[in-house]
């Protein structure tokens, strides 16, 4: 019997799992903003924007302006509030498969979350595992791939 993944037409070999010693945290916590970083900017729960930042760029939309340079130095998570009179405000967050997903043009068809959940599933992966995937899209799978394993 084939392995459930030659359905999906992925091979995957299994291997042992790396030591906990080299294990990478995907936690952004204590990490902040400099130059050149991707940021998500959250608007609300349906508008979120992928920004890489740049000194002398501003963000603007319908809640203001935000100059970038106000952004390097603070940790992903903060609430940054707009130049000049307006009250508006928005939230700079560290980029996750799961964000990145939400956040992509989509010139091509993605896999979303729950997809992506069925995919791992029947492949079985889990930390350790090797992982030969090539495709030419949006990178969403691929993300999510990575951190299964």
């Amino acid at each position: 019997d084939l392995w459930p993944s030659h359905r999906l037409g992925i091979m995957i070999v299994p291997t042992l799992p790396f030591p906990s010693s080299t294990s990478i945290s995907t936690s952004a916590s204590g990490r902040v903003i400099t130059e050149g970083c991707l940021v998500i900017v959250y608007e609300n729960p349906a508008s979120m924007k992928g920004v890489y930042v740049r000194i002398k760029d501003s963000f603007c939309n319908r809640f203001g302006a935000f100059p970038q340079k106000d952004w390097i130095g603070k940790p992903f998570g903060s609430k940054v509030f707009s130049r000049g009179g307006s009250q508006g405000w928005v939230q700079l967050l560290a980029p996750t498969p799961e964000l990145w997903s939400l956040v992509l043009l989509h010139r091509t068809q993605i896999l979303y979350v729950a997809d992506i959940s069925m995919v791992c599933m029947y492949l079985e992966l889990s930390p350790g595992a090797v992982v030969l995937e090539s495709g030419t899209g949006s990178g969403s799978l691929t993300h999510s791939l990575v951190r299964a394993v």
